[in-house]
Protein backbone atom coordinates (compact mmCIF):
# COMPACT_ATOMS: atom_id res chain seq x y z
CA UNK A 1 0.00 0.00 0.00
CA UNK A 2 1.35 3.47 -0.94
CA UNK A 3 0.09 6.91 0.03
CA UNK A 4 0.02 10.38 -1.50
CA UNK A 5 -0.72 13.26 0.86
CA UNK A 6 -1.95 16.77 0.07
CA UNK A 7 -1.86 19.40 2.83
CA UNK A 8 -3.22 22.85 2.10
CA UNK A 9 -1.17 24.05 -0.85
CA UNK A 10 1.80 21.80 -0.16
CA UNK A 11 2.43 18.37 -1.62
CA UNK A 12 4.75 15.60 -0.49
CA UNK A 13 5.09 11.88 -1.00
CA UNK A 14 5.20 9.16 1.61
CA UNK A 15 5.88 5.66 0.23
CA UNK A 16 5.52 2.46 2.18
CA UNK A 17 6.59 -1.06 1.37
CA UNK A 18 4.16 -2.46 -0.20
CA UNK A 19 1.48 2.08 -29.27
CA UNK A 20 4.95 0.99 -27.61
CA UNK A 21 7.85 3.42 -27.75
CA UNK A 22 10.18 1.58 -30.12
CA UNK A 23 8.97 -1.89 -31.07
CA UNK A 24 5.61 -3.54 -30.67
CA UNK A 25 5.48 -6.68 -28.54
CA UNK A 26 5.24 -9.67 -30.86
CA UNK A 27 2.40 -12.08 -30.22
CA UNK A 28 3.88 -15.32 -31.54
CA UNK A 29 1.35 -17.62 -33.24
CA UNK A 30 1.46 -20.68 -35.46
CA UNK A 31 1.75 -20.11 -39.20
CA UNK A 32 0.55 -23.56 -40.32
CA UNK A 33 -2.44 -23.83 -42.63
CA UNK A 34 -5.65 -22.91 -40.83
CA UNK A 35 -3.95 -21.54 -37.72
CA UNK A 36 -4.25 -17.90 -38.72
CA UNK A 37 -8.04 -18.10 -38.26
CA UNK A 38 -7.30 -18.37 -34.53
CA UNK A 39 -5.04 -15.30 -34.31
CA UNK A 40 -6.00 -12.84 -31.57
CA UNK A 41 -7.20 -9.38 -32.54
CA UNK A 42 -4.52 -7.31 -30.88
CA UNK A 43 -4.58 -3.68 -29.79
CA UNK A 44 -1.99 -0.90 -29.92
CA UNK A 45 1.51 -1.87 -28.85
CA UNK A 46 1.22 -5.48 -30.08
CA UNK A 47 1.64 -7.17 -33.45
CA UNK A 48 0.87 -10.76 -34.44
CA UNK A 49 3.99 -12.61 -35.60
CA UNK A 50 3.33 -16.00 -37.24
CA UNK A 51 5.99 -18.72 -37.21
CA UNK A 52 5.95 -22.50 -37.69
CA UNK A 53 8.36 -23.21 -34.84
CA UNK A 54 9.60 -21.13 -31.89
CA UNK A 55 12.17 -21.95 -29.20
CA UNK A 56 12.96 -20.43 -25.85
CA UNK A 57 16.63 -19.91 -26.58
CA UNK A 58 19.49 -19.44 -24.08
CA UNK A 59 22.44 -17.20 -24.93
CA UNK A 60 25.83 -17.15 -23.22
CA UNK A 61 27.46 -13.73 -22.68
CA UNK A 62 31.18 -14.32 -21.94
CA UNK A 63 31.84 -10.64 -21.24
CA UNK A 64 29.80 -10.60 -18.04
CA UNK A 65 29.64 -14.37 -17.51
CA UNK A 66 25.86 -14.58 -17.68
CA UNK A 67 23.00 -16.13 -19.63
CA UNK A 68 20.21 -14.21 -21.32
CA UNK A 69 17.43 -15.51 -23.49
CA UNK A 70 14.04 -15.16 -25.06
CA UNK A 71 11.97 -16.58 -27.87
CA UNK A 72 13.71 -17.37 -31.16
CA UNK A 73 11.99 -18.28 -34.40
CA UNK A 74 13.24 -21.59 -35.79
CA UNK A 75 12.85 -22.90 -39.35
CA UNK A 76 13.40 -19.36 -40.63
CA UNK A 77 16.43 -17.91 -42.39
CA UNK A 78 17.63 -15.85 -40.71
CA UNK A 79 16.12 -16.73 -37.36
CA UNK A 80 14.74 -13.83 -35.30
CA UNK A 81 15.77 -13.58 -31.62
CA UNK A 82 13.54 -11.60 -29.26
CA UNK A 83 14.38 -10.36 -25.78
CA UNK A 84 12.31 -11.49 -22.80
CA UNK A 85 10.10 -8.40 -22.93
CA UNK A 86 9.71 -8.35 -26.71
CA UNK A 87 7.52 -11.38 -27.41
CA UNK A 88 4.67 -13.51 -26.04
CA UNK A 89 4.02 -17.16 -26.92
CA UNK A 90 0.27 -17.23 -27.54
CA UNK A 91 -1.88 -20.32 -26.97
CA UNK A 92 -5.37 -20.08 -28.52
CA UNK A 93 -8.51 -21.82 -27.28
CA UNK A 94 -7.64 -24.75 -29.56
CA UNK A 95 -5.00 -25.62 -26.94
CA UNK A 96 -7.71 -26.73 -24.48
CA UNK A 97 -7.76 -30.37 -23.41
CA UNK A 98 -9.63 -32.46 -20.86
CA UNK A 99 -8.10 -35.15 -18.73
CA UNK A 100 -9.17 -38.61 -19.83
CA UNK A 101 -6.45 -40.88 -18.41
CA UNK A 102 -7.10 -42.60 -15.09
CA UNK A 103 -3.36 -43.22 -14.65
CA UNK A 104 -2.18 -41.49 -11.45
CA UNK A 105 0.87 -40.20 -13.34
CA UNK A 106 -1.48 -37.64 -14.89
CA UNK A 107 -2.94 -36.29 -11.66
CA UNK A 108 -1.21 -32.97 -12.36
CA UNK A 109 -3.76 -32.48 -15.17
CA UNK A 110 -6.55 -32.31 -12.60
CA UNK A 111 -9.60 -34.47 -12.05
CA UNK A 112 -11.05 -36.65 -14.80
CA UNK A 113 -12.79 -34.34 -17.26
CA UNK A 114 -11.07 -31.21 -15.96
CA UNK A 115 -9.76 -28.71 -18.50
CA UNK A 116 -6.13 -27.80 -19.01
CA UNK A 117 -4.21 -25.97 -21.75
CA UNK A 118 -1.11 -27.32 -23.48
CA UNK A 119 1.63 -26.54 -25.99
CA UNK A 120 2.24 -30.10 -27.29
CA UNK A 121 5.78 -31.42 -27.64
CA UNK A 122 5.29 -32.83 -31.15
CA UNK A 123 4.97 -30.84 -34.34
CA UNK A 124 2.03 -32.97 -35.52
CA UNK A 125 0.02 -32.39 -32.33
CA UNK A 126 0.90 -28.69 -32.33
CA UNK A 127 -0.14 -28.24 -35.95
CA UNK A 128 -3.38 -30.16 -35.42
CA UNK A 129 -4.18 -27.88 -32.47
CA UNK A 130 -3.17 -24.75 -34.46
CA UNK A 131 -0.76 -23.89 -31.64
CA UNK A 132 2.90 -22.94 -31.76
CA UNK A 133 5.40 -25.76 -32.02
CA UNK A 134 7.29 -24.53 -28.98
CA UNK A 135 10.65 -25.83 -27.79
CA UNK A 136 13.83 -25.05 -25.84
CA UNK A 137 17.26 -24.41 -27.29
CA UNK A 138 20.76 -23.34 -26.38
CA UNK A 139 21.84 -22.12 -29.80
CA UNK A 140 23.45 -19.10 -28.19
CA UNK A 141 25.69 -21.29 -26.00
CA UNK A 142 28.95 -22.46 -27.65
CA UNK A 143 29.79 -26.15 -27.60
CA UNK A 144 33.52 -25.44 -27.62
CA UNK A 145 34.61 -26.67 -24.24
CA UNK A 146 33.38 -23.63 -22.32
CA UNK A 147 31.02 -25.75 -20.23
CA UNK A 148 31.40 -29.16 -18.64
CA UNK A 149 29.42 -32.17 -19.79
CA UNK A 150 27.44 -34.71 -17.83
CA UNK A 151 28.95 -37.96 -16.57
CA UNK A 152 31.45 -39.29 -19.06
CA UNK A 153 30.34 -36.87 -21.77
CA UNK A 154 32.58 -33.97 -22.74
CA UNK A 155 29.76 -32.18 -24.56
CA UNK A 156 28.78 -28.97 -22.76
CA UNK A 157 25.49 -29.13 -20.86
CA UNK A 158 23.08 -26.38 -19.80
CA UNK A 159 20.51 -27.02 -17.04
CA UNK A 160 17.09 -25.38 -16.84
CA UNK A 161 14.82 -25.16 -13.78
CA UNK A 162 11.72 -23.10 -12.94
CA UNK A 163 12.47 -20.18 -10.62
CA UNK A 164 8.97 -18.63 -10.45
CA UNK A 165 5.54 -18.79 -12.10
CA UNK A 166 3.25 -15.75 -12.11
CA UNK A 167 -0.19 -15.46 -13.63
CA UNK A 168 -0.44 -11.71 -14.12
CA UNK A 169 -4.19 -11.76 -14.83
CA UNK A 170 -5.28 -14.48 -12.36
CA UNK A 171 -2.68 -14.40 -9.57
CA UNK A 172 -3.94 -17.51 -7.76
CA UNK A 173 -3.68 -19.73 -10.88
CA UNK A 174 0.02 -20.53 -11.24
CA UNK A 175 0.15 -24.27 -11.99
CA UNK A 176 2.69 -25.04 -14.72
CA UNK A 177 4.22 -28.35 -15.82
CA UNK A 178 6.81 -29.12 -18.50
CA UNK A 179 7.10 -32.83 -19.17
CA UNK A 180 7.83 -35.53 -21.71
CA UNK A 181 6.33 -39.01 -22.11
CA UNK A 182 8.76 -41.84 -22.81
CA UNK A 183 7.85 -45.25 -24.13
CA UNK A 184 4.36 -43.99 -24.76
CA UNK A 185 3.43 -44.30 -21.09
CA UNK A 186 5.98 -42.94 -18.58
CA UNK A 187 5.68 -39.29 -17.57
CA UNK A 188 9.03 -37.52 -17.05
CA UNK A 189 8.35 -34.26 -15.23
CA UNK A 190 11.18 -31.81 -15.87
CA UNK A 191 10.00 -28.23 -15.36
CA UNK A 192 7.61 -27.31 -12.54
CA UNK A 193 7.36 -25.83 -9.06
CA UNK A 194 4.91 -28.54 -8.02
CA UNK A 195 6.24 -29.94 -4.70
CA UNK A 196 5.16 -33.42 -5.81
CA UNK A 197 8.06 -33.32 -8.27
CA UNK A 198 11.14 -32.09 -6.38
CA UNK A 199 14.55 -31.45 -7.93
CA UNK A 200 13.36 -31.54 -11.52
CA UNK A 201 15.40 -29.97 -14.29
CA UNK A 202 15.80 -30.07 -18.06
CA UNK A 203 19.30 -30.64 -19.44
CA UNK A 204 20.21 -29.33 -22.89
CA UNK A 205 23.37 -29.77 -24.90
CA UNK A 206 25.20 -26.52 -25.55
CA UNK A 207 24.02 -25.47 -29.02
CA UNK A 208 21.28 -28.08 -28.63
CA UNK A 209 17.51 -28.28 -28.82
CA UNK A 210 14.60 -30.16 -27.18
CA UNK A 211 10.82 -30.16 -26.74
CA UNK A 212 8.48 -30.68 -23.79
CA UNK A 213 4.73 -30.59 -23.32
CA UNK A 214 3.99 -27.29 -21.55
CA UNK A 215 0.78 -27.48 -19.52
CA UNK A 216 -1.17 -24.66 -17.84
CA UNK A 217 -4.23 -25.02 -15.62
CA UNK A 218 -5.89 -21.68 -16.33
CA UNK A 219 -6.15 -18.92 -18.89
CA UNK A 220 -4.11 -15.78 -18.34
CA UNK A 221 -0.86 -14.00 -19.06
CA UNK A 222 1.94 -15.96 -17.42
CA UNK A 223 5.43 -14.72 -16.68
CA UNK A 224 7.61 -17.75 -16.06
CA UNK A 225 11.16 -17.12 -14.93
CA UNK A 226 13.60 -19.92 -15.69
CA UNK A 227 16.98 -20.39 -14.06
CA UNK A 228 19.69 -21.35 -16.53
CA UNK A 229 22.90 -22.90 -15.20
CA UNK A 230 26.19 -24.15 -16.54
CA UNK A 231 29.56 -25.15 -15.06
CA UNK A 232 32.67 -23.56 -16.57
CA UNK A 233 35.45 -25.94 -17.57
CA UNK A 234 38.18 -23.40 -16.81
CA UNK A 235 37.24 -22.70 -13.21
CA UNK A 236 34.66 -25.39 -12.33
CA UNK A 237 32.45 -22.50 -11.24
CA UNK A 238 28.70 -22.76 -11.73
CA UNK A 239 27.20 -19.71 -13.41
CA UNK A 240 23.47 -19.05 -13.14
CA UNK A 241 21.07 -16.47 -14.58
CA UNK A 242 17.32 -15.82 -14.52
CA UNK A 243 15.46 -15.67 -17.85
CA UNK A 244 11.82 -14.44 -17.70
CA UNK A 245 9.42 -15.06 -20.61
CA UNK A 246 5.70 -14.51 -21.24
CA UNK A 247 3.07 -17.09 -22.23
CA UNK A 248 -0.42 -15.90 -23.13
CA UNK A 249 -3.02 -18.61 -22.61
CA UNK A 250 -6.07 -17.40 -24.55
CA UNK A 251 -4.95 -13.83 -23.86
CA UNK A 252 -2.49 -11.67 -25.73
CA UNK A 253 -2.20 -8.52 -23.61
CA UNK A 254 0.19 -8.05 -20.70
CA UNK A 255 -1.95 -6.37 -18.02
CA UNK A 256 -1.66 -3.23 -15.96
CA UNK A 257 1.65 -2.16 -14.51
CA UNK A 258 3.64 -4.78 -16.43
CA UNK A 259 2.44 -3.43 -19.80
CA UNK A 260 3.11 0.16 -18.73
CA UNK A 261 6.61 -0.81 -17.58
CA UNK A 262 7.47 -2.55 -20.84
CA UNK A 263 6.16 0.38 -22.87
CA UNK A 264 8.23 3.05 -21.09
CA UNK A 265 11.45 1.28 -20.10
CA UNK A 266 14.08 -0.36 -22.26
CA UNK A 267 14.45 -4.15 -22.02
CA UNK A 268 17.44 -3.72 -19.72
CA UNK A 269 15.59 -1.24 -17.49
CA UNK A 270 12.43 -3.36 -17.40
CA UNK A 271 14.46 -6.32 -16.16
CA UNK A 272 16.03 -4.27 -13.33
CA UNK A 273 13.72 -3.77 -10.31
CA UNK A 274 16.01 -1.00 -9.06
CA UNK A 275 14.91 0.99 -12.12
CA UNK A 276 11.44 -0.29 -13.01
CA UNK A 277 10.16 -1.73 -9.72
CA UNK A 278 7.12 -0.19 -8.05
CA UNK A 279 9.20 1.59 -5.39
CA UNK A 280 11.97 2.82 -7.71
CA UNK A 281 12.25 6.49 -8.68
CA UNK A 282 14.52 6.56 -11.76
CA UNK A 283 13.90 10.23 -12.64
CA UNK A 284 14.52 11.37 -9.04
CA UNK A 285 11.42 13.55 -8.80
CA UNK A 286 10.25 12.11 -5.49
CA UNK A 287 7.41 10.07 -7.06
CA UNK A 288 8.05 6.36 -7.30
CA UNK A 289 6.99 4.32 -10.31
CA UNK A 290 3.67 3.32 -8.74
CA UNK A 291 2.75 6.98 -8.26
CA UNK A 292 3.81 7.74 -11.85
CA UNK A 293 1.69 4.82 -13.06
CA UNK A 294 -1.36 5.78 -10.99
CA UNK A 295 -1.32 9.50 -11.91
CA UNK A 296 -0.28 9.55 -15.58
CA UNK A 297 3.40 10.29 -15.11
CA UNK A 298 6.48 9.30 -17.10
CA UNK A 299 9.01 7.55 -14.83
CA UNK A 300 11.92 8.83 -16.90
CA UNK A 301 10.88 12.51 -17.01
CA UNK A 302 10.66 14.54 -13.75
CA UNK A 303 7.17 15.61 -12.79
CA UNK A 304 3.82 13.82 -12.72
CA UNK A 305 1.22 15.16 -15.17
CA UNK A 306 -1.87 14.08 -13.29
CA UNK A 307 -0.69 14.38 -9.69
CA UNK A 308 -3.30 15.51 -7.13
CA UNK A 309 -3.84 19.25 -6.97
CA UNK A 310 -5.54 21.21 -4.20
CA UNK A 311 -8.63 23.17 -5.16
CA UNK A 312 -11.41 25.13 -3.52
CA UNK A 313 -14.89 24.89 -4.99
CA UNK A 314 -18.47 25.82 -4.26
CA UNK A 315 -21.10 23.12 -4.14
CA UNK A 316 -24.70 23.79 -3.08
CA UNK A 317 -23.75 27.27 -1.93
CA UNK A 318 -21.04 25.96 0.42
CA UNK A 319 -17.25 26.25 -0.07
CA UNK A 320 -15.24 23.01 0.13
CA UNK A 321 -11.65 21.84 0.06
CA UNK A 322 -11.24 19.64 -3.02
CA UNK A 323 -8.63 17.55 -4.82
CA UNK A 324 -8.22 17.02 -8.57
CA UNK A 325 -6.12 14.26 -10.16
CA UNK A 326 -5.81 11.91 -13.11
CA UNK A 327 -6.32 8.23 -12.36
CA UNK A 328 -5.55 5.17 -14.41
CA UNK A 329 -8.42 3.21 -15.96
CA UNK A 330 -8.73 -0.49 -16.61
CA UNK A 331 -6.50 -1.92 -13.86
CA UNK A 332 -8.71 -3.71 -11.34
CA UNK A 333 -5.68 -4.31 -9.11
CA UNK A 334 -5.12 -0.55 -8.67
CA UNK A 335 -7.43 1.50 -6.43
CA UNK A 336 -7.14 5.23 -5.76
CA UNK A 337 -9.33 6.75 -3.04
CA UNK A 338 -9.72 10.41 -2.07
CA UNK A 339 -9.85 10.72 1.72
CA UNK A 340 -10.13 13.56 4.23
CA UNK A 341 -9.56 14.16 7.93
CA UNK A 342 -9.44 16.93 10.49
CA UNK A 343 -6.87 15.08 12.60
CA UNK A 344 -3.47 14.19 11.15
CA UNK A 345 -2.72 11.93 14.09
CA UNK A 346 -5.59 9.61 13.13
CA UNK A 347 -4.50 6.15 12.01
CA UNK A 348 -7.37 5.91 9.58
CA UNK A 349 -8.80 8.84 7.69
CA UNK A 350 -12.55 8.33 8.04
CA UNK A 351 -13.68 11.01 5.59
CA UNK A 352 -14.31 9.79 2.04
CA UNK A 353 -14.15 12.29 -0.78
CA UNK A 354 -17.40 13.18 -2.53
CA UNK A 355 -17.18 13.04 -6.36
CA UNK A 356 -17.86 16.29 -8.17
CA UNK A 357 -19.18 15.91 -11.69
CA UNK A 358 -18.27 13.04 -14.03
CA UNK A 359 -14.76 11.85 -14.94
CA UNK A 360 -13.33 13.46 -18.06
CA UNK A 361 -10.97 11.68 -20.48
CA UNK A 362 -7.25 12.36 -20.04
CA UNK A 363 -5.78 10.33 -22.88
CA UNK A 364 -6.35 6.65 -23.64
CA UNK A 365 -5.64 5.14 -20.23
CA UNK A 366 -6.50 7.92 -17.77
CA UNK A 367 -9.40 10.07 -16.66
CA UNK A 368 -9.49 13.25 -14.59
CA UNK A 369 -11.63 13.31 -11.45
CA UNK A 370 -12.47 15.83 -8.72
CA UNK A 371 -13.42 14.98 -5.15
CA UNK A 372 -14.42 17.41 -2.40
CA UNK A 373 -14.26 17.00 1.36
CA UNK A 374 -17.49 15.68 2.94
CA UNK A 375 -17.67 18.69 5.28
CA UNK A 376 -17.70 22.30 4.13
CA UNK A 377 -15.00 24.75 5.21
CA UNK A 378 -17.55 26.66 7.27
CA UNK A 379 -18.27 23.55 9.35
CA UNK A 380 -14.68 22.34 9.80
CA UNK A 381 -11.98 23.86 12.00
CA UNK A 382 -9.31 22.30 9.80
CA UNK A 383 -9.23 19.87 6.87
CA UNK A 384 -6.70 17.73 5.06
CA UNK A 385 -7.10 15.58 1.95
CA UNK A 386 -5.05 12.86 0.38
CA UNK A 387 -5.26 10.20 -2.31
CA UNK A 388 -4.56 6.68 -1.11
CA UNK A 389 -3.11 4.23 -3.64
CA UNK A 390 -3.59 0.51 -3.15
CA UNK A 391 -1.93 -1.89 -5.61
CA UNK A 392 -2.70 -5.57 -5.25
Amino acid sequence: MRWLFLFGGGLFWLCGTNCLHAEDIRVLVSSVAGARAHDPVVGPGYVVRPSPHVDLNAIWNPGNQSFTGGFRTADETPAAQFGPEEAIAYLPSTGRRQRTSTDSQYDFQGAIGETYWIFPSSSTSSNNAFSLYLGFSAYGVPNDGTFTGSGASTTGRIRWTVHSVENLTTPAATAFHGYSVSGGSTVNMQLTLDPAYPNREMVLLANGHSHLNLLFKAVGMYRITFQVRGTLVATREEVSSLVPVYFGVETWQIPGYEAWKLALFSSTQAADPMVSGLDADPDGDGANNLVEYAFNGNPLIPGVVGKPQRESLTDGGQEYLAIRYQRRKGDTNLITTAESTADLSATNWSGVGVPVGLPTPAGTDYEEVVYRAPVSKANAVRQFMRVKIVKN
